[in-house]
């Protein structure tokens, strides 16, 4: 089960779409910094039940996070990072 995280927003990069392309069944997806912007595109099919949204960059940019969306705290994150394996980051 890998965690997907994604810090770029998808209107500026392939990031999001490149992570989505590599999803698995039982992969998670955390958006964080300007990856957020995701979690309010409605034209953006993310995956239920497996997508996390950091609640401070949400906060920070405004972002209104859905209820398909889970928010949450840095600590959270960390449990997330020993919850999956491998790890990886999408900056593009």
């Amino acid at each position: 089960m890998t965690l997907h995280i994604v810090n770029q927003s998808p209107f500026a990069g392939s990031a999001l779409r490149d992570c989505l392309n590599a999803f698995h069944p039982g992969d998670a997806l955390l958006l964080i910094e300007d990856g957020v912007y995701a979690a309010a595109d409605r034209q953006t099919a993310l995956p239920t039940g497996a997508t996390y949204c950091l609640t401070a960059d949400a906060r920070a940019r405004g972002v209104s996070i859905p209820a398909t969306v889970e928010s949450i705290d840095e600590a959270r994150w960390v449990t997330l990072c020993t919850e999956h394996n491998p790890v990886v980051s999408w900056f593009r």
